[in-house]
């Protein structure tokens, strides 16, 4: 998919050239310089998931995640979108748990204070408004899942396969509209 993208940004950038749009072009290389997309490769799009989990970046993981919604998951059927809620709530989870594992109580503090009244009708979240309010979560059996190794390594390798069934069902629109304009 990525070899893909690369060959037609190249042809983009060629017919650009010919055509002696070279502001255009300019403008065009630089986006691609802070391409979001990662040049949709599934691995590069978890890096960056995952460092905005690492340094508490719930703006950064929200806004992300907002990009790929309206880039990718918008295109997909209806029936991904309990999936698509899932994986987001799942994140939300981790990354209140990873605070929490690093000391940030702040962060935890700060998640709720900032996602509170968005999350208050997420029947997902409704146990969640107690978590910073328990001494120990990691030991209550609501949330002691959460804490387990296993659960974080499952949510990274579903949305890994996710986003790799996501971007292959595109990498097949791609290949039709480029058939297509062969053929017109």
């Amino acid at each position: 998919m990525a070899a893909s993208c690369e060959k037609l940004d190249q042809l983009v950038k060629d017919y650009l050239l010919f055509r002696g749009f070279t502001s255009t072009l300019k403008t065009l290389e630089q986006e691609l310089k802070t391409d979001k997309d990662r040049g949709l490769r599934v691995d590069r799009m978890m890096e960056q998931i995952w460092s905005l989990l690492a340094v508490y970046d719930l703006q950064g993981l929200r806004e992300y995640w907002k990009y790929l919604n309206q880039r990718l998951f918008l295109r997909l059927e209806q029936r991904y979108a309990p999936s698509i809620r899932k994986l987001e709530s799942s994140l939300l989870k981790l990354y209140i748990v990873n605070a929490h594992q690093c000391g940030r109580q702040d962060k935890v503090l700060a998640f709720f204070e900032q996602m509170g009244a968005e999350l208050q009708s997420n029947g997902d979240f409704k146990d969640w408004f107690s978590f910073p309010f328990i001494a120990a979560p990691a030991d209550n059996p609501m949330f002691s899942l959460y804490f387990n190794k296993q659960w974080q390594d499952t949510l990274q390798l579903s949305l890994h396969n996710f986003l790799s069934v996501v971007l292959q069902a595109m990498h097949i629109l791609f290949t039709l509209i480029r058939l297509s304009i062969v053929f017109c």
